[in-house]
């Protein structure tokens, strides 16, 4: 019998915490998905609504981050490709106006403006930490305590909750577009990829993009197999 019509995968049996037979659902997410890190998959095994487990691998990777050449300016900036991460973010939540201000910069940033970057981060950094809706939907969105960032070997940026790390990624671009901090490269600082199944492990489906999108992941060199939890 095919177990996944039309390529749709039909939920097999499986054993919940009490040990009673519950439906498990396998989900995968990506490679193509909007405000999606590009190649990563996450092979997500669900009972319910949360993530049991889940397998991570990349597909059509290459070579990016800051060895990204724009047409306008050479290297892409550090702050052009966490913009695009925070477009990402900002779209998910559902506030796409603070997210075409984050494109707008990211835009400024890759045709090589010094001016127009600055003006737009400076009033999505104000609108940012007053936006209610922000605060409200990513408060408690994957909260990580310093015990979980010595675990799993990820810089400090990630303390906290998705709004925690937004916060953190706003003021980030902030200090690099006005020159306050010329900002770590792509790839310093970065979040493993190979902990995105740990990390995601435990949550419902539904905050599963927010978390991924908070933790402002640099683009992945390569194609290969990065890890199982």
């Amino acid at each position: 019998m095919d177990m996944a019509p039309e390529g749709i995968p039909l939920a097999q049996g499986g054993e919940d915490r009490d040990g009673l037979g519950v439906d498990v659902l396998h989900l995968p997410l990506g490679p193509v998905l909007p405000f999606w890190p590009a190649g990563l998959v996450l092979h997500c095994s669900l009972q319910g609504d949360v993530v049991i487990d889940a397998d991570a691998a990349v597909v059509d990777g290459g070579s990016h981050g800051v060895g990204i050449r724009s047409r306008h300016s050479g290297l892409v900036p550090a702050a052009a490709v966490r913009c695009d991460n925070l477009v990402a973010l900002l779209a998910l939540v559902g506030t796409q106006d603070l997210a075409a201000r984050a494109r707008s910069a990211r835009d400024a940033l890759l045709r090589g403006d010094r001016a127009g970057p600055q003006r737009a981060v400076e009033r999505l950094h104000r609108v940012v930490r007053r936006s209610i809706i922000l605060r409200w939907s990513l408060r408690g969105v994957l909260p990580l305590t310093p015990a979980d960032l010595e675990r799993h070997s990820l810089p400090d940026r990630c303390l906290g909750d998705a709004y925690d790390r937004l916060l953190s990624l706003v003021e980030r671009v902030r200090a690099e577009v006005n020159g306050a901090n010329p900002g770590a490269p792509v790839g310093t600082e970065r979040v493993p990829w190979d902990v995105v199944p740990h990390l995601v492990t435990g949550l419902e489906i539904g905050t599963v993009r927010l978390a991924v999108a908070s933790l402002d992941l640099d683009p992945f060199p390569a194609v290969h197999e990065v890890g199982h939890a």
